[in-house]
């Protein structure tokens, strides 16, 4: 029975971390690019199957407005990282979100987010570096 109750607990967490990146996702990304439908291209399995109405997966990245996680097949479009030490490494993404210590922390790179012409909502100035 303790066992029942843990894995649920474990399971409950996952799918709240989950539910947060994607409403952070489409918050962000309907801001960014202005629009209210934003087509992501991402080769992460984990969120090939985001859930959302903002946000709609595409297969081909030619179709797609941002490429979430890194892809060698997209350098031509705007770059959302998952890691931090991937986003220190890669200085053509606009941004990251990752989880340190169990917190969510988010950053964005205004030098790139003007070099594709995106919008920055006064919301999202903090994250600015």
């Amino acid at each position: 029975m303790k066992k029942i109750i843990l894995l649920f607990f474990i399971f409950s967490g996952m799918l709240f971390s989950q539910d947060i990146e994607v409403k952070l996702f489409s918050k962000l990304f309907t801001t960014l690019f202005n629009k209210k439908t934003v087509f992501v291209y991402t080769e992460n399995k984990k969120y090939q199957n985001l859930q959302s109405i903002f946000l709609v997966n595409v297969k081909d990245c030619k179709k797609a407005d941002i490429v979430l996680g890194i892809s060698k097949k997209c350098k031509t479009k705007p770059h959302f990282l998952l890691d931090y030490y991937n986003y220190k490494k890669d200085k053509n993404a606009i941004g990251a979100f990752y989880w340190r210590k169990g917190r969510p922390q988010l950053r964005l790179r205004k030098k790139m987010i003007l070099k594709y012409h995106l919008y920055i909502s006064p919301e999202f100035e903090d994250y600015l570096e």
